[in-house]
């Protein structure tokens, strides 16, 4: 690893812990509103696509592989968004 590598990584480290620093505000301040969890399920989204890229190293990774690693957190959002529509929708 080079020094520029590090570098990146304690950068792309401070950004992870930046963010769910603000997750955990947002939730504290704003609850579980319905416009918190999906500010929270974008944040989830950012954060695993940081990791998948960087600390497992699959930056260089051929593009079906990275597809396939957003692909994944991006689908279980989309089932959690439709789970939070539908009780939005159906509750009295």
């Amino acid at each position: 690893m080079t020094h520029h590598d590090a570098r990146r990584l304690r950068n792309i480290w401070a950004l992870l812990i930046a963010i769910v620093l603000s997750g955990m505000i947002i939730m504290t301040l704003w609850g579980g509103t319905a416009v918190v969890i999906v500010a929270l399920l974008a944040l989830a989204v950012v954060k695993c696509r940081l990791v998948a890229l960087d600390f497992m190293g699959l930056r260089q990774a051929p593009a079906g592989l990275r597809f396939g690693l957003f692909a994944w957190p991006a689908l279980l959002v989309l089932l959690a968004l439709a789970k939070l529509a539908m009780g939005v929708v159906l509750s009295p």
